[in-house]
């Protein structure tokens, strides 16, 4: 068992589950007559059936987290519709396997459940995307929406109340994460290429590929990137010597760029720049000698594939419109839709399915602004919850403040600033990734690895040495 869990402690072990991950969601060719994509949910159960076996086997359900972290990334269908459901039993079973390793663990380890830094801002959560099914007609459907705020609150206590959290560990998953969705757009650019062999080189890279990622669609992943992009600099500053870490740091930027995602380009260069002026307030010599190397490189790099970057800016222009609200990709004319629910709806909002009522037409719709979304879908109440959540993040963050938190920071300020014009913070993956970081911030033990000389971070072990 000492083996085995050094194994699962290790950087190897999450890297096999982020490759299964990957050539399970890679195989996207429809297989009849399974409404699920047989590969796909056969990947699944693999990492579920690891997932169980982990929350049986150890006390500390820290290393369950890679698989969780893989379900969210995993599927690469969608449009999957409640009445599709049951036909998908490989599904439901999956589903059924992942029950009992909780279930089992509760019994076997009897972790005592506590009331985390964070919970009351998940609790309000929660009861905010419920309150407004009480006053709507479609309850029952609305319900199975409104009931992940307090799947996320369950999911919190859970894992804040059984995890012994490991900042390093946490930290590796991130950047494998990072570099599992980096490869999930490469795979998406390498389809268009092979679709589109009329064109020249550049237009082909930049084609795109005729379906979505399944789990997502083209800009939503970039936020994803954003989220997990600073944990490179986490292990620049902990392995100074080694430019490993600095070139595959390019990846995730050229990633985002081929999406053509200007939200997407907006998050990833906000967590840049804080990422940079982090880098030289903090950084000591060995860091900025790397840096200085790694910033010629790049400058070479992108030079000698200017074309590319020249195409991306005729890609943006064109995308501008000949207004404001097509700049803002018609953003502005859901905002306003979204207001009118508010001011119809002002103290619980209209709850997730509202926008049945208007000329938007679809069940489930996000309005891509934050703020906007909250006060349509849970009113006044919800911007409160909200405001706590922010809150009791921030208290957090800032009391103590490491450069652990400090890269926690940066990516969680640059998504929720692409948040004002895409659906970030109420996207189920993305809220499932910020419970887990929170509860393994938490609960570790050890709060950094590095110490504070001359205002530059140094890492511990070499101040011994």
């Amino acid at each position: 068992m000492k083996k085995l869990e050094t194994f699962l402690n290790s950087g190897l072990y999450i890297s096999i589950i982020f490759l299964i991950t990957f050539v399970s969601w890679s195989f996207y060719h429809e297989t009849p007559p399974h409404a699920f994509n047989i590969y796909n949910i056969s990947g699944l159960l693999i990492l579920v059936l690891i997932n169980t076996a982990i929350l049986i086997l150890f006390k500390n359900t820290l290393y369950s987290i890679p698989t969780l972290f893989s379900f969210l990334f995993i599927s690469n269908q969608s449009g999957i519709s409640f009445e599709s459901l049951s036909q998908l039993w490989l599904l439901i079973l999956a589903f059924s396997i992942f029950l009992i390793g909780p279930m089992v663990h509760f019994i076997r380890f009897k972790p005592k459940l506590k009331k985390g830094k964070f919970f009351l801002g998940f609790a309000l959560m929660a009861v905010s995307y419920l309150a407004p099914i009480i006053f709507m007609s479609n309850r029952m459907q609305a319900f199975l929406v409104s009931f992940a705020g307090t799947l996320f609150l369950g999911l919190y206590v859970f894992y804040s109340s059984t995890l012994k959290g490991n900042l390093n560990y946490l930290f590796k998953m991130l950047m494998f994460a990072n570099l599992l969705l980096t490869a999930q757009v490469f795979f998406f650019v390498y389809q268009g290429y092979l679709l589109n062999p009329e064109l020249d080189l550049y237009h082909r890279i930049y084609a795109g590929w005729g379906r979505t990622f399944g789990w997502a669609n083209v800009n939503s992943i970039c936020f994803y990137i954003t989220l997990t992009f600073p944990s490179y600099l986490y292990f620049i500053f902990k392995k100074p010597k080694t430019y490993l870490i600095w070139f595959a740091m390019i990846l995730p930027v050229i990633a985002v760029i081929l999406t053509k995602s200007r939200g997407g380009m907006l998050g990833l260069v906000v967590a840049t720049l804080g990422m940079i002026l982090f880098f030289i307030l903090k950084g000591n010599k060995k860091h900025l000698l790397h840096g200085l190397v790694f910033l010629v490189f790049s400058m070479i790099l992108f030079y000698i594939f200017r074309g590319a970057i020249y195409l991306w800016w005729e890609f943006l222009l064109e995308s501008l419109g000949n207004n404001l609200n097509d700049f803002s990709s018609s953003r502005l004319v859901i905002y306003e839709q979204g207001w009118l629910i508010f001011k119809q709806y002002p103290v619980f909002g209209g709850s997730w399915l509202a926008i049945n009522s208007f000329s938007l037409g679809q069940e489930l719709f996000m309005f891509h602004d934050t703020f906007i979304h909250v006060l349509a879908t849970m009113g006044i109440f919800g911007l409160i919850a909200l405001l706590v959540h922010y809150y009791q993040i921030g208290k957090f963050m800032f009391i103590n403040h490491k450069l652990e938190k400090s890269l926690f920071l940066t990516a969680y300020i640059a998504t929720q600033i692409h948040g004002l014009i895409e659906n970030v913070q109420f996207a189920v993956p993305y809220s499932i990734l910020i419970v887990i970081i929170l509860s393994v911030f938490e609960t570790s033990e050890k709060q950094t690895s590095f110490d504070v000389i001359n205002n530059r971070y140094h890492l511990i072990e070499e101040i011994k040495i």
